[in-house]
């Protein structure tokens, strides 16, 4: 009779292939990176980027306790910069407008559903630590501690930051649930 091997339970990495962690992770990581960058295009971008630094890095990734948080840690950091490039680009722009008043400027709006529009809108209205937070506990399913990690705050910080969010975007967000539009 062969030998046989026990994997671990679905939540760890050791054991899993690449594919599957990834599989398993996509939803939760789409819909964090689509509620802060606003497109899902943006997202989608970034999505690759993360899987291809989790791929460089998996060896070493699938042995952490808890590999989810590498990877939310990953995209967070990715979206910071894509947030310092933005405010970079709208600088430039707006340097350019002023030298060439007729100068065109691109479009921004893009088409979306109304109950994404209305979550954006919602979650547009907190600080960006409260943002940052809700998105990495809704979407990401971070731990206290590994949102204080990428705020750079303790986890009784980052567990108030998020309710402090929470408690701001609920009133904006109830006639969502109430099937109200």
């Amino acid at each position: 009779m062969g030998m046989q091997t026990m994997e671990p339970p679905a939540g760890t990495g050791a054991g899993t292939d690449f594919a599957t962690f990834l599989a398993r992770v996509e939803p939760r990581l789409m819909a964090y990176l689509w509620s802060l960058l606003g497109r899902r295009e943006d997202a989608e971008d970034l999505f690759q980027e993360v899987g291809l630094a989790l791929h460089r890095e998996w060896a070493s990734v699938r042995e952490l306790d808890r590999p989810e948080g590498w990877v939310f840690r990953t995209a967070h950091n990715r979206v910071v910069n894509v947030f310092k490039r933005r405010d970079v680009e709208r600088r430039a722009l707006k340097t350019a407008g002023e030298r060439a008043p007729g100068l065109a400027r691109p479009d921004g709006s893009v088409e979306r559903s109304e109950l994404h529009a209305r979550v954006q809108e919602a979650l547009a209205r907190l600080d960006p630590p409260e943002r940052e937070a809700v998105t990495l506990k809704v979407w990401g399913g971070a731990s206290w501690v590994e949102i204080g990690r990428a705020l750079g705050v303790t986890e009784d910080t980052a567990a108030r930051l998020f309710a402090r969010g929470l408690r701001t975007v609920a009133p904006l967000l109830r006639e969502l649930s109430e099937g109200g539009r």
